[in-house]
């Protein structure tokens, strides 16, 4: 499966933060946060940045 992430994610069919989603909920493919790291050369607690409008906005109290 790593053969298979790894390509996918270098032709661009698959991103880093799906990725990681698939290590973590998907445990039956064997990925690992290793394996996450060599295919992307990102840290796996590297902190993903939101770019939603929401996350944009400051809380209201």
């Amino acid at each position: 499966m790593f053969e298979i992430y790894d390509h996918l994610y270098k032709l661009g069919g698959i991103k880093a933060s799906e990725l990681k989603e698939i290590v973590i909920y998907l445990t039956a493919f064997n990925l690992t946060p290793l394996d996450y790291e060599k295919i992307t050369g990102k840290p796996w607690n590297e902190e993903e940045t939101n770019t939603t409008e929401e996350a944009k906005t400051p809380l209201q109290s």
